[in-house]
């Protein structure tokens, strides 16, 4: 029996190193596949970088370009607005001068008009007192009623201003020249 027990010993010796043999080579095989699976890993990361950086290089590209025809665009833009606006000044610069010249004729033409008028006046005996009146100071009270006691008053559409007595019964006036 101890032969017996010693061959079923051996026996079941002989089948833990076959296991033990098979785990090992399955072991093998698992860090096999992963190594295998850490490279695949490995060589597609890569090959993502690479199309990353051609992706992101050819966007860089196209933004460069499309800041290059912006930037031509607002170039060409601004001169042409620029060119408008010179153009626009230079014609208003010119109608208005035009204008201008006829229109400061005619106030010219007219100002010499209402002078000559005025001191064609000045030397009648009324232009004459009323100089006479505004050197006094009296022009000015007389025209604006504004003497002590003095009153306006509407009548007939037009407004007048006369004298009255005031509270002490005193009447004011203006000198006359």
């Amino acid at each position: 029996t101890d032969e017996r027990e010693l061959d079923d010993g051996l026996a079941a010796f002989d089948q833990l190193g076959r296991e033990m043999a098979e785990t090992n080579r399955l072991l093998r095989a698992v860090r096999s596949d992963q190594a295998t699976r850490n490279q695949q890993e490995h060589a597609l990361s890569a090959e993502m970088q690479t199309a990353l950086r051609q992706a992101t290089g050819a966007s860089q590209k196209a933004l460069q370009a499309s800041q290059t025809e912006i930037r031509s665009n607002l170039l060409w833009t601004g001169l042409t607005s620029l060119l408008i606006a010179l153009a626009g000044c230079g014609a208003g610069y010119y109608l208005g001068h035009q204008s201008g010249w006829e229109q400061g004729q005619a106030e010219g033409y007219q100002k010499s008009r209402n002078q000559e008028a005025a001191a064609s006046w000045a030397n009648t005996p009324s232009g004459q007192r009323a100089y006479g009146l505004d050197q006094l100071g009296s022009l000015d009270m007389l025209a604006l009623c504004r003497g002590d006691g003095w009153t306006m008053e509407r009548q007939k559409g037009r407004t007048v201003c006369f004298p009255k007595l005031d509270a002490k019964g005193n009447l004011s006036g203006w000198y006359i020249p």
